[in-house]
């Protein structure tokens, strides 16, 4: 087992170009924490230098209180399985498994006792005797991840590991992963991947890295939490537009009036929309941003707050639909999810209800305002500012 901890870590290429900047971030024993991001982000980096693959520029890094910055990588205690199986071809599975302990000149018979219990926990003991060319991706990436196990690492290292794989295998895979983290107890992971299902479904803690607009905070950390915390309660404008698939609908308008636990905002095409916050920090006339997720916003709902907007097209997946409706002043369309049987009159115009409580607001800057209770479009949610892992998150109860 072995904690990690990233004190103002900083990462410059030549000619002084920085990608991962002042990142200060704990990571606890057996935590699966995920980085996330869109491609450019530094996640990658930031866990290379854990591995010791990348120098760090500036900062601290401590793997189990021990500071690593100028440890080899044979040193740190750390296993990686790459987005790349890098099998051996012409080595059987159980060989390719127990490659890393033979190069330590490990007993025989240890190595075979590692790599029959790796082979348990990923169930791929009647493929030992095959070689790579023999298996499925879904196969070899678990040796992949077998290869790793057996080094009983105190943190293991997951590069994009379901990259090259198909729709069907990636939850298969992911599955596995999710249960070898339960089967591992105390060893920490850190997972890179740029699927937000694979961070929400994955982790215990999101780290979401920053790629905004502003170039000055690329490499940077946009929010770290539990993943419920990251979806519902974003503190940012990049946060709120990275999770969430589809992601939540951002429109543009100006702060008209405000009261500690109510805002009022007049949108672009001159409609009033209200949201259950405190905005009173802000000066009225102030240029705002009012978010809402598709699966909050009604179709067909006359007893709330209402748009009227042209039904654009619909995508149907069976249990829901995602419906997207013109935006006037826009390109990007407004989206709502409904039931997967509802009638999507295309080219009609259609109301759609915005409960307050489940308005999100950002200022001029992007950051979130505050909300005056922990509650969400009728749905209790008490745990958000203190959850540390999804898994001992309660059940969301409705109101």
């Amino acid at each position: 087992m072995a904690s990690i901890s990233f004190r103002g870590i900083n990462k410059s290429y030549a000619g002084n170009v920085p990608v991962i900047r002042d990142v200060d971030l704990e990571i606890a024993d057996g935590e699966l924490c995920v980085f996330v991001g869109p491609s450019g982000c530094g996640k990658s980096t930031l866990l290379r230098m854990v591995a010791g693959l990348e120098d760090i520029t500036s900062g601290d890094l401590l793997i189990d209180g021990k500071l690593v910055n100028t440890l080899p990588p044979s040193a740190r205690g750390i296993a990686m399985v790459f987005q790349s199986y890098a099998l051996y071809p012409h080595m059987t599975v159980a060989r390719n498994m127990g490659f890393a302990l033979r190069l330590a000149h490990t007993a025989k018979a240890a190595i075979d006792g590692s790599v029959d219990k790796a082979a348990r926990i990923l169930q791929v003991e009647h493929l030992l005797e095959r070689k790579p060319k023999e298996l499925s991706g879904g196969q070899r990436q678990r040796v992949a991840i077998g290869r790793a196990i057996v080094r009983e690492p105190g943190v293991f290292l997951f590069d994009e590991p379901l990259s090259n794989l198909d729709a069907a295998l990636r939850v298969q895979t992911r599955i596995e992963i999710a249960r070898l983290q339960r089967k591992l107890g105390k060893a920490s992971m850190i997972y890179v991947t740029h699927d937000q299902v694979e961070a929400m479904t994955l982790a215990d803690k999101i780290v979401l890295l920053n790629t905004g607009e502003d170039t000055q905070r690329y490499g940077s950390i946009a929010q770290v939490g539990s993943p419920l915390e990251l979806y519902h309660r974003p503190r940012n404008l990049f946060a709120a537009g990275f999770i969430g698939s589809p992601k939540m609908n951002l429109i543009p308008g100006m702060l008209v009036s405000a009261t500690p636990t109510h805002a009022e905002v007049r949108i672009e095409t001159g409609e009033l929309l209200t949201a259950e916050l405190d905005a009173t920090r802000l000066r009225l006339g102030a240029k705002v941003t009012l978010g809402v997720r598709p699966e909050h916003i009604q179709p067909g709902a006359t007893d709330m707050q209402t748009l009227n907007r042209q039904v654009m097209w619909a995508e149907r997946l069976g249990e829901s639909t995602f419906i997207y409706l013109e935006q006037a002043c826009s390109a990007d369309a407004l989206i709502a999810k409904a039931k997967g049987d509802q009638p999507v009159p295309r080219g009609e115009m259609v109301a759609l209800g915005i409960p307050p409580a489940a308005c999100h607001l950002f200022d001029d800057a992007g950051q979130a305002l505050p909300r005056p209770c922990h509650e969400l479009a009728g749905f209790k949610l008490p745990w958000l500012n203190n959850e540390t892992s999804r898994h001992a998150a309660p059940e969301v109860q409705m109101a």
